[in-house]
């Protein structure tokens, strides 16, 4: 498998790593299995609950098989879904200029950065509802919630 999903913040924040060569049906299956994901949090948070947000870490990907007009093609037929902001951690330029203009194209949230630290830290300063938690290193999806003292208020 050249990608895997797990969630880095429980039925908010979503991480995918990608790994090696990513083929048109491990992109299919990827987007199939993040929009069940998505699904059953949105159900859980409620019509008007938080949005789900989505880091996308392709540092490791070597080789993207599906072309632009097939991603997008393959977007737009994906049912319309309350999303948040679409963080992208690109291997090469190229790759994050093609991600940027496929994001646009079909209208998501989209921002790029350098690590997945870095969209954390992002996502935390734009949206106030994800509250507080710590992230340990760049490659492994430990969190550690920061208890907030009682008497703290």
């Amino acid at each position: 498998m050249a990608y895997k999903i797990s969630w880095l913040l429980e039925n908010r924040i979503m991480l995918i790593t990608y790994d090696g060569v990513v083929s048109k049906a491990d992109l299919q299956n990827y987007l199939s299995e993040t929009m069940d994901m998505r699904d059953r949090a949105n159900a859980k948070l409620g019509l008007n609950g938080p949005l789900v947000h989505t880091i996308t870490d392709a540092r490791r990907m070597t080789k993207n098989e599906m072309s632009l007009k097939e991603a997008l093609n393959m977007l737009t037929m994906v049912r319309k879904q309350r999303v948040g902001w679409s963080i992208y951690i690109p291997a090469t330029k190229l790759d994050k200029f093609f991600a940027s203009l496929g994001h646009q194209l079909v209208g998501v949230r989209f921002n790029s950065f350098e690590t997945v630290n870095d969209a954390i830290k992002f996502l935390i300063d734009t949206d106030e509802s994800l509250g507080e938690f710590s992230y340990d290193g760049d490659e492994t999806v430990e969190l550690t919630p920061i208890e907030t003292p009682k008497n703290a208020h």
